[in-house]
C-alpha cells in the first residue's frame, strides 16, 4: 500500500473532563447518564445529529430483553435507565405492538414485558431529553479519531468535527464505538468471528412503510398504526470494520430496498397502497470485534444461567443463531460480569455494548438493546467511580459499584453476594 506521512501539527484542548464516553447508542448514551449520575463531568461524543445508535440511526424499532421470552419469565433482568427510557417513551405514546410471542405485562416500573415497539422519533426526544437533565456535555456529529496514550494508559481521544481536529482529555474513557474502535487503537487484544471461520450474524437494512387503508395480519413487524418497520434486505457477514466492505454493504442493501418492498407489496395483497416512508441512516451492524477482557462470557455461562461475584448486569435472552434455532433459557437470566467489561493491556478504559468480552453463543443473547442499556450503565457508573476516585478500571472496588448501581435502580444479578 501506498503510504505518505502526515505533518505533526499542535491541536486544541476541547475538553479536560471526568469521563468521555465514545458512542450515544444504546450502550453508550445509558453509560454516559449513569456516569453523570453518579458525579462524574461527563462528555458524549456522537457521529450522527441525534442519540440512540441502531434504534434510531438504524431504525431496529423493537427494543428486546426486559425479561425471558418464555417461561421462566417472572424477574424483570433489566431495569435502571434502560426501564426509564421505555416508560417515557410510552408515556409519550411511542410504544406499540412488539412482534415477538410473549407474555404481556402492564407496561410499568418492574412489570416490563420481554420487548416494545418504539418510535424511533419520540425515542430521539426522549434519549436527548434524559441525557441533558443528567448535565451532560453532548459533542453531536463528532467522530472519533484515536485515543490519547501515556504508556498504557488511555488519557482522552482525538476527534474531528467541523471545528476540525480536537482533543479530549478525561481520567476515564468508556468505548461505546460498538466495533472497540478505542480500544483496538489503545492496542487491546480482540478477535473475530470473522477471523475464526466461526457462525456470525448477518447485517439488515430496516426501513418503514406508510401503510394506506389495508393492514397486514401475519407480518412480523414492529407496529405503530398507520407507519410500521420492515425488516428489509439482509447482507452476507463482513468484517465492518474494513471501510470498503462496509461502503459495498451498504450500497448493495440500499439498492435492494425497491425490490423488496414491490416484493412485499406483491406476497401481501393490504401492502397494495402502501408506501416506502424511510430508510435508516446506516445499514444495521450486528457484530465485528470482541475484545479480549479480565473475563470472557461464554455459551455455558448463558445456558447453564451461571453467577458471578462482580455481576452488574443481567440477560435472560435466547440465543438467536448459533445452534440454527432460537434457543431460549431454561431460567431466569445468568449474570454479566464487571471483568468483561475490562479490557486487557489497557487502564483508564471501559467497553459498553456488543464487543465486550464475550464468545459467540453468549453474545447472541446479551447482544439485544436492553441488556447493552444495562452494561452500559455499569460501565458509565464505573467510569464516574474511577474518575472521581483516581483509580484505573481494573482497580475498582466492585462493591463500591453495586452499590451505585443499586442506586440507580439497576439489577445486578442473581447470584447471592451481598452488596454491602
Amino acid at each position: 500500500m501506498e503510504t505518505l506521512k502526515e505533518p505533526a501539527r499542535t491541536i486544541p484542548v476541547a475538553r479536560n473532563t471526568g469521563v468521555v464516553v465514545v458512542g450515544g447508542g444504546p450502550a453508550g448514551l445509558a453509560a454516559a447518564i449513569a456516569s453523570a449520575r453518579t458525579g462524574a463531568r461527563t462528555t458524549l461524543i456522537e457521529r450522527f445529529g441525534f442519540l440512540g445508535g441502531t434504534a434510531t440511526a438504524g431504525l431496529m424499532a423493537n427494543l428486546n430483553g426486559f425479561r425471558n421470552q418464555v417461561e421462566p419469565d417472572s424477574t424483570q433482568t433489566v431495569r435502571g435507565i434502560a426501564e426509564e427510557i421505555v416508560l417515557e417513551v410510552k408515556k409519550l405514546g411511542g410504544t406499540g405492538k412488539s412482534p415477538y410471542e410473549q407474555k404481556e405485562y402492564p407496561g410499568e416500573p418492574g412489570k416490563m414485558s420481554y420487548s416494545y415497539a418504539v418510535d424511533t422519533e419520540i425515542l430521539k426526544h426522549v434519549c436527548l431529553k434524559i441525557c441533558l437533565d443528567a448535565g451532560l456535555d453532548i459533542m453531536l456529529h463528532t467522530f472519533f479519531c484515536v485515543p490519547i496514550m501515556e504508556g498504557s494508559r488511555v488519557t482522552g481521544v482525538i476527534v474531528e468535527n467541523k471545528s476540525g481536529r480536537s482533543a479530549l482529555l478525561a481520567k476515564t474513557v468508556v468505548d461505546a464505538s460498538g466495533d472497540g474502535d478505542v480500544a483496538a487503537r489503545a492496542g487491546v487484544p480482540f478477535w473475530s468471528t470473522m477471523e475464526k471461520g466461526e457462525p456470525r450474524l448477518g447485517n439488515s437494512l430496516m426501513y418503514k412503510v406508510r401503510l394506506g387503508k389495508g393492514r397486514p395480519q401475519k407480518l412480523f413487524v414492529p407496529d405503530f398504526g398507520s407507519n410500521i418497520v420492515v425488516w428489509g434486505p439482509f447482507g452476507e457477514p463482513i468484517d465492518a470494520t474494513d471501510a470498503d466492505l462496509l461502503s459495498r454493504a451498504e450500497i448493495d442493501t440500499r439498492m435492494k430496498v425497491l425490490e423488496h418492498f414491490s416484493k412485499l407489496k406483491s406476497e401481501h395483497p393490504e401492502f397494495a397502497d402502501a408506501e416506502l416512508a424511510e430508510t435508516p441512516a446506516m445499514l444495521g451492524i450486528r457484530q465485528t470485534r470482541f475484545i479480549e477482557g479480565e473475563y470472557k462470557i461464554t455459551g455455558d455461562d448463558a445456558i447453564e444461567g451461571r453467577r458471578f461475584e462482580d455481576s452488574v448486569a443481567m440477560s435472560s435472552c435466547p440465543i438467536i443463531s448459533y445452534f440454527g434455532y432460537r434457543r431460549y433459557l431454561a431460567h431466569e437470566g445468568y449474570d454479566i460480569p464487571y471483568r468483561c467489561l475490562v479490557p486487557q493491556k489497557a487502564e483508564n478504559l471501559l467497553v459498553a455494548g456488543r464487543c465486550i468480552s464475550s464468545d459467540q453463543q453468549a453474545y447472541e443473547s446479551h447482544r439485544a438493546m436492553l441488556p447493552m442499556m444495562a452494561v452500559g450503565q455499569a460501565a458509565g457508573a464505573a467510569a464516574a467511580l474511577c474518575a472521581l476516585n483516581g483509580v484505573s478500571p481494573r482497580n475498582l472496588d466492585v462493591k463500591s459499584l453495586k452499590q451505585a448501581l443499586a442506586g440507580q435502580n439497576a439489577v445486578l444479578g442473581l447470584g447471592a453476594h451481598p452488596i454491602a
